[in-house]
C-alpha cells in the first residue's frame, strides 16, 4: 500500500474510533471493534497513541454482567481541545467556547446591526468577542483549535466562501480577515448547516439517520441529514428550503424573488407583514420604527385578531413547506429550531393543521416534527461543534496545544 494512501487509512480510522467515542460517551474496545468493523489489533494500536496524546482516556473498568470480564472503558478528555464558534445575525453576534465533547465553557451574546457597519469594524468587534469568552474560560488563544463562523446565506464551506448574505451587499472577505486577526484557521459555513451539526452530535438529532432541521430567525433555513451525513447539494448551497416559492408572485423576499417561504414565515417576514396591517389603522398605533418581532408577538398573544392571522398565515406557509419535505425526504425526525420559536402557538398551530392537511397519513405516522427550546448560544455553539467535526477527521494535526 503507497503511504499515502496508508496515511488516509489511517486519518478515516482514527475519525471513525474517535466517533464511536463521542457517539457512546463511554465505550470498551471490543465495542468500537465491533461498531467500526477494524480489528482488535487495530483499535487498540490507535487507541494507544489517542491516550498517549491525551485525546482519549481509560475510565475504570465495567464489569460485563454476561460473562463477569473487567473491560477498560474509553471516553473522550474534554480538556483535549477547545474550539470557539461565532453566529452573525442581523441584530446580534453570539459566541461559544465549547471543549472537545461539546460542552460550553463560555458564552456571549452582544447586540450589534451588521448591516449598518463596515466589515473591518465586525472584524474587530468578533475579535473581541473572541478574546474576552476565551479570557472568560481561563484559556489562552493559543488553546483554540479553530473558529467556526456561522452566517445566512450561500455559503461553499468547501472553499471558505459566501456567494450571497442577506445582511451584507458586495464580496466578502470576512473568513479571511478574522483569520488572520486571530491567527488561526477559520470555518465558514451556513448557519443551518451548523445547527444541524450540533443537532446531530448533542442535540435532538443524536442517533438518527435521517433527520431534517428548520430554523426561523430573520431568515429561515434548512439542514440535511442524509444516512448520517450532512447534504450540502452540488456546490455546497443547497438545503435552502426558506427560498422555495410557494405563493407564485407573491410577498417579495430578501433574496430578490417573490413569495418565499422566507417572506411569510420569518421575523423579517413576519414583522414586514404586521407593520403593513398596523400602518392601516386609523387608531392608535405602536411606533412602527422601532417595533421589533416581540412587541409584534406579545401583541397578538393579547389578542390582536390582524396580527395573529399574520402568525397564522406564516404557520401555514411553514406547514405546505414542512409537508413537502417529508415527502420528498421520508425522514425520522424533523426538527424546528432558531429564535423564531418564541412565537409558540402562534405559529405551530396552524403549521400543525397545515401539516395533517398536506401530508399523507402514512407519512405522517412516521415523522416526528419537534419544536426545539432556543438558548442564544445554541448557534455558536453549532458552529464550535462544526469544527470539532473538522478536527476529528484529522486530530493529530489539527489540534493546539499551549505549553
Amino acid at each position: 500500500m503507497k503511504a499515502a494512501n496508508r496515511d488516509f487509512t489511517r486519518e478515516v480510522n482514527l475519525f471513525n474510533i474517535l466517533n464511536s467515542i463521542r457517539e457512546a460517551g463511554l465505550i470498551s474496545r471490543v465495542e468500537i471493534a465491533k461498531r467500526t468493523g477494524q480489528s482488535r489489533a487495530s483499535v487498540t494500536n490507535i487507541t494507544a497513541l489517542l491516550i498517549e496524546q491525551k485525546l482519549i482516556r481509560e475510565s475504570k473498568p465495567h464489569v460485563n454482567p454476561s460473562r463477569g470480564r473487567r473491560r477498560i472503558m474509553l471516553s473522550l478528555n474534554p480538556e483535549a481541545a477547545y474550539t470557539v464558534g461565532i453566529k452573525v445575525s442581523a441584530f446580534r453576534l453570539s459566541f461559544a467556547i465549547v471543549d472537545f465533547i461539546g460542552e460550553v465553557k463560555s458564552s456571549l451574546s452582544i447586540p450589534f446591526r451588521v448591516g449598518e457597519r463596515r466589515e473591518s469594524v465586525l472584524v474587530d468587534v468578533i475579535e473581541d468577542g473572541v478574546r474576552h469568552c476565551v479570557d472568560d474560560a481561563r484559556l489562552s488563544l493559543q488553546d483554540i483549535s479553530g473558529c467556526g463562523l456561522a452566517i445566512p446565506g450561500f455559503v461553499d464551506s468547501a472553499t471558505g466562501t459566501c456567494l450571497w448574505n442577506p445582511l451584507k451587499k458586495g464580496e466578502s472577505h470576512i473568513r479571511a480577515l478574522l483569520s488572520e486577526q486571530l491567527g488561526m484557521d477559520v470555518y465558514l459555513e451556513n448557519d443551518a448547516n451548523s445547527v444541524t451539526v450540533a443537532s446531530q452530535w448533542f442535540g435532538l438529532g443524536k442517533g438518527i439517520d435521517n433527520f431534517l432541521v428548520v430554523t426561523i430567525e430573520h431568515g429561515v433555513g434548512m439542514g440535511i441529514v442524509i444516512d448520517g451525513k450532512l447534504y450540502r447539494g452540488q456546490s455546497g448551497i443547497g438545503a435552502e428550503f426558506g427560498h422555495m416559492v410557494l405563493v407564485p408572485d407573491g410577498a417579495p423576499c430578501r433574496c430578490g424573488k417573490r413569495g418565499c417561504i422566507e417572506a411569510y414565515t420569518s421575523d423579517s417576514g413576519i414583522l414586514l407583514h404586521a407593520k403593513k396591517r398596523l400602518a392601516s389603522r386609523r387608531t392608535t398605533r405602536p411606533n412602527l420604527d422601532t417595533l421589533a418581532i416581540e412587541d409584534v408577538t406579545d401583541l397578538a398573544r393579547a389578542g390582536d385578531k390582524e396580527l395573529r392571522k399574520v402568525f397564522r398565515q406564516g404557520g401555514e406557509m411553514l406547514g405546505r413547506g414542512i409537508a413537502g419535505l417529508i415527502q420528498i425526504f421520508n425522514p425520522e425526525r424533523v426538527i424546528i429550531t432558531g429564535e423564531g420559536v418564541r412565537a409558540g402557538d402562534l405559529l405551530f398551530t396552524p403549521m400543525k393543521r397545515a401539516l395533517k392537511k398536506y401530508v399523507n397519513e402514512e407519512q405522517a405516522k412516521i415523522t416526528e416534527v419537534v419544536i426545539q427550546e432556543w438558548s442564544d448560544n445554541d448557534w455558536a455553539r453549532g458552529a464550535a461543534g462544526f469544527v470539532l467535526g473538522e478536527l476529528y477527521k484529522s486530530p493529530l494535526n489539527k489540534i493546539h496545544r499551549s505549553g
